[in-house]
């Protein structure tokens, strides 16, 4: 009997070191292992990219949240795929982690280049921040009229956190309200990442941190005891010429409202539109369907069309790099540019000025600045479609602009 027992544990010792031994044939899967083992960052730091994100956090925090991860995770065992399925232009690998025995199963989100685009690591102690207000937990009076002043292609309103009031950005693109990690400290006792769970336009939205707010209040629509995500604003501070900011105002204090964004009075005005009022008078009206947390609309250009996301928090048009030689006709004062996105990592962009765009009506958007660049990390999530583009300052400040959250259309009237 003794004999027998002493086979079995010499059997699993040389199955698990077999299976150490066994790799992938992914050099970046492999490399995680060892990554994993070593508890270094090293061994994969040559598969990250500037776009890289670790269970939905942005990527600014990648070298962080891993630096963090390795050590609760290593050692392994090893790494077996399970299924590979593509993911967009990338390619997803659901695999099991051998670890103590057990097998925990990953996701990890491979580029075309064999770089990883996602590491779904975040091990299930780590807090959710649930970004929606439940029954009650929101005050929304019945219609808004806020001040806003326009910098560098952006909006700044004023609103209150805890007894502080300044400046924050208001960006139709998020999907929620988010502090700057600056200004408000986690609690003492919170060891563990925060993730919320949803990314933005650009990253912008996820949060290694939170905040528990006391109180929050912007022309009346307040809460109060909320766990709010925090993030390094640093980037967007830096395209405001180095204004501070207290956080963004994003879609879940924006949702129950009809959003006009008045760049020439430096208004907002939010409208809760009842159901069977008939809507306002308006040059034109395009019906929209929300991705997430993001309108999206049809936008024709030169005979094409694209599906774009409508965001107030980007200062210039955005469209996939893809589409840039099939445009070059339409083109204007095209050149290259540096571009900063919310990881604060610069990036070589094309820009040009398109003469004029449509949506679905008659109404003319013209001289619109747009930027060409790589849209590949909004387009990782299977489950929605994807986007070609974005439509910002340059297209929305033309008309005097309403988001209509509750009925799904966009408005747009005269001066």
């Amino acid at each position: 009997m003794r004999k027998l027992a002493y086979f079995l544990l010499l059997y699993c010792g040389l199955a698990r070191a077999a299976l150490a031994q066994q790799p992938t044939g992914v050099a970046a899967l492999d490399q995680l292992v060892a990554a994993l083992n070593s508890k270094s960052l090293a061994p994969v730091q040559p598969y990250l990219t500037p776009e890289t994100r670790v269970s939905g956090l942005p990527a600014t925090y990648t070298g962080p949240a891993l630096a963090r991860l390795l050590p609760q995770y290593g050692p392994v065992e090893g790494l077996r795929i399970v299924r590979q399925e593509p993911a967009g232009p990338n390619t997803r690998y659901v695999c099991a982690l051998a670890r103590q025995g057990t097998e925990k199963e990953v996701t990890l989100v491979l580029t075309p280049a064999g770089q990883f685009a996602e590491l779904n690591l975040v091990p299930a102690s780590t807090k959710k921040i649930d970004l929606a207000f439940g029954p009650g937990e929101i005050i929304t009076p019945p219609s808004v009229v806020a001040p806003a002043r326009l910098r560098n292609g952006l909006l700044l309103v004023e609103a209150e956190v805890d007894g502080r009031r300044g400046t924050f950005l208001l960006d139709t693109g998020a999907p929620a309200l988010v502090l700057n990690k600056r200004e408000f400290a986690a609690p003492a006792t919170e060891t563990t990442l925060a993730a919320t769970g949803s990314t933005g336009v650009n990253g912008r939205m996820a949060g290694m941190s939170y905040h528990l707010a006391q109180q929050f209040d912007w022309q009346g629509i307040s809460f109060q005891q909320k766990q709010v995500p925090t993030l390094d604003l640093t980037s967007l501070e830096q395209k405001l010429g180095g204004l501070p900011l207290l956080g963004l105002i994003g879609y879940n204090v924006l949702s129950q409202y009809a959003v006009t964004l008045d760049y020439h009075a430096g208004q907002v005005l939010l409208r809760q539109p009842a159901p069977a009022a008939a809507p306002p008078a308006a040059l034109m009206r395009v019906p929209f369907v929300l991705s997430g947390h993001l309108p999206v609309v049809a936008l024709t250009v030169g005979g094409q069309t694209f599906q774009v996301g409508v965001d107030c928090g980007a200062q210039a048009n955005l469209l996939d790099q893809q589409y840039q030689a099939g445009l070059a006709r339409e083109l204007r004062r095209a050149a290259t540019a540096r571009l900063s996105g919310a990881d604060a990592a610069a990036r070589a962009v094309a820009t040009a000025r398109l003469p004029e765009v449509r949506l679905a009506g008659p109404l003319v958007f013209r001289k619109q600045a747009t930027v060409f660049a790589d849209m590949a990390h909004l387009n990782q999530n299977p489950s929605r479609p994807p986007l070609q583009g974005l439509v910002g300052y340059p297209l929305l400040s033309q008309y005097r602009t309403t988001i209509d959250y509750v009925k799904k259309q966009l408005y747009f009237s005269a001066w």
